[in-house]
């Protein structure tokens, strides 16, 4: 869904809600470049006054190019929300 509405002078307001399946994500991803690579995400375990998390282990993927390490700054969602900021700046 896209919603356009006037916001003031010479302003546009968009509004975009989209529902996509995983496999468009990555496939965007793979034509602008990106190697898609399964990763384990582990988030460490928590404790503090009021908050007691344990160790997580989040299975995703990391989208990286040119040999770049694996990493939690380039899970493939990230990445995703990275390239169409960029995508919509250009308009």
């Amino acid at each position: 869904m896209i919603n356009l509405t006037t916001n003031g002078k010479d302003i546009i307001k968009m509004e975009i809600k989209m529902h996509l399946p995983q496999m468009s994500v990555i496939n965007f991803l793979q034509k602008k470049g990106y190697e898609i690579k399964a990763f384990v995400l582990i988030l460490e375990a928590e404790d503090s006054f009021l908050l007691s998390e344990p160790r997580q282990e989040i299975y995703t993927f990391t989208a990286t190019k040119d040999e770049e390490p694996q990493s939690a700054k380039n899970v493939y969602l990230n990445v995703f929300e990275t390239e169409i900021n960029k995508f919509l700046k250009e308009i």
